[in-house]
């Protein structure tokens, strides 16, 4: 199989629709979080590369023209050393590092609560 999106999409469908409303107390709350666990897996194989090419590109905005094309996990790294030595402690600074947060926040949202606003 190519592509596990849709045997996920079905297996979510048919556990939030069909099985879940036959459920009740302690059985229902951990079928809704499987399914929960599910919709983000899903959401995850369709939009996971999108949304991390996103903040990428909003972590590299903020260091400019030298980090264009590092890769996400090494702009985290650096991000999280330079939040700890104080590189963004200016009002200005902070003020890209809110932006680039922001974007941060918005695409882990996008997996994990997509109706979030």
């Amino acid at each position: 199989m190519n592509d596990p999106a849709p045997l996920l999409d079905l297996a979510a469908r048919e556990l939030r629709h069909e099985l879940l409303p036959q459920l009740s107390g302690e059985a229902r709350y951990r079928a809704a979080m499987a399914v929960r666990a599910m919709e983000i897996a899903l959401r995850s194989l369709r939009e996971g590369n999108a949304l991390a090419e996103r903040e990428r590109q909003a972590l590299a905005a903020l260091y400019g023209a030298e980090a264009a094309t590092e890769e996400l996990a090494a702009l985290r790294r650096r991000l999280a050393h330079d939040i700890r030595r104080g590189r963004f402690d200016e009002p200005e600074a902070r003020r890209r590092l809110e932006a680039a947060l922001n974007v941060r926040v918005a695409c882990r949202l996008a997996l994990s609560w997509p109706g979030y606003r």
